[in-house]
């Protein structure tokens, strides 16, 4: 019986986190829409077309727009590591499809800086970077 009583605490304690959790980026998403612009496509692509280019832009918006609540969109100057609750090893993966798309190795690509921000614009200009080896 004590196995059922532990079972059913693990699943009342998945739902508690998981309800905190919840709210707690319904919270931080208005926080962060309510300090900044909500950019559309086009505005996000012109934003962030003088530091990357209009390629690097776009795939960012492709790539960045479905990590962000419903009626947030994102914007170079969001910091996607501490406004948003994305995963650290995200972005290599957005490296590795960018690699893949634009026909890059990934391995040859320069190191990020842990000095630099992690915001999108920081993001879009190391994508710009661009390494001298392709696939």
């Amino acid at each position: 019986m004590s196995g059922w009583w532990f079972a059913a605490g693990c699943i009342a304690l998945y739902v508690l986190i998981w309800f905190w959790f919840g709210r707690k980026w319904k919270r931080d998403t208005s926080a962060l829409a309510a300090r900044r612009p909500n950019p559309t496509r086009a505005q996000f692509v012109a934003l962030l077309s003088e530091d990357a280019g209009t390629d690097i832009a776009e795939f960012l918006w492709d790539e960045l727009a479905p990590y962000w609540a419903p009626g947030l969109t994102p914007h170079p100057d969001d910091d996607f590591v501490n406004d948003l609750p994305i995963d650290r090893g995200e972005p290599q993966d957005w490296l590795e499809r960018y690699c893949e798309m634009a026909g890059y190795d990934a391995k040859y690509w320069p190191e990020w800086n842990a000095h630099w921000p992690t915001t999108v614009r920081q993001f879009s200009r190391w994508l710009a970077t661009r390494p001298e080896a392709r696939t």
